[in-house]
């Protein structure tokens, strides 16, 4: 009976949005969900407030902001199609601290859709929620497994290059700061042809080594040629230095065979 109580009071609860705001900003969530179903970047930018904060879904990245936000926007739209946004349950948000009704919305539901690229299918259960202000989304919060995402519709054979960089005692830090400047890992990730990279050092032995997935060997081969002798950046030469041998210290595995995903 208590039960039975509890969600009856729920139920009035949010049935009786009493909030104003609300009725809009239900609307602009939907909106945000067209993005996506439509493929209409130019509807994210119509809606969204140049002050937005987005707790980004990808591992790692946290909170980002209005640009890197598009960024994401435009991953999506630009990879995937038949986009849906299935069974969503919209919900009504509350003020924490006094327990009232504020105008944010939260909405449950299952996206599915499909790769461009590779044709394969995905089914993600997801949670969102929005806040407002001054008629546009200012805050929303993006949960569901983007890793996991990815790699269902990804090839069945990947394009894995390896580099490995051999550093000089005491000059890790120096070889992480050019890989977190522009010019560095994230051109490469932004790079024609480029999937996505991940990098790590290894103590004992003083290996940097960099993991970079690509959709063709040839591609990488393009970026390579740019890397190392169009780069206006001239990362490679600031580099070298770092390294143990110099141009001996930097090994690429490249047009590798066999990929496997366990």
């Amino acid at each position: 009976m208590k039960k039975l109580l509890l969600i009856i009071s729920v139920m009035f609860f949010y049935g009786c949005n009493t909030n104003p705001d609300y009725q809009a900003n239900l609307e602009l969530a939907k909106k945000w969900v067209q993005v996506f179903e439509k493929g209409d970047i130019e509807l994210w930018k119509e809606i969204m407030s140049e002050d937005l904060r987005d707790q980004a879904p990808l591992y790692g990245m946290g909170e980002v902001d209005y640009a890197t936000s598009q960024q994401i926007a435009e991953f999506y739209v630009n990879s995937y199609t038949d986009v849906k946004f299935n069974d969503p349950m919209w919900l009504p948000g509350i003020d924490t601290g006094t327990m009232t009704l504020d105008g944010s919305v939260r909405a449950y539901g299952v996206w599915t859709g499909k790769s461009k690229s590779t044709g394969r299918t995905f089914t993600l259960p997801s949670y969102h929620n929005f806040d407002f202000a001054d008629g546009k989304i200012i805050y929303t919060g993006e949960y569901f497994d983007a890793t996991g995402m990815v790699n269902s519709v990804g090839p069945v054979q990947r394009n894995v290059v390896v580099v490995t960089l051999d550093v000089k005692k005491g000059n890790y830090e120096k070889i992480q700061t050019l890989m977190d400047t522009e010019a560095g890992l994230k051109t490469t990730r932004n790079y024609d042809g480029c999937t996505h990279t991940e990098a790590f050092f290894n103590e004992e032995n003083g290996k940097y080594i960099v993991i970079e997935h690509w959709e063709s060997f040839e591609k990488y081969n393009a970026y390579s040629e740019w890397r190392l002798n169009e780069d206006p950046s001239g990362l490679v030469n600031e580099m070298l230095p770092l390294l143990v041998g110099g141009m001996n210290g930097l090994s690429i595995y490249s047009n590798n065979t066999g990929y496997g995903f366990y």
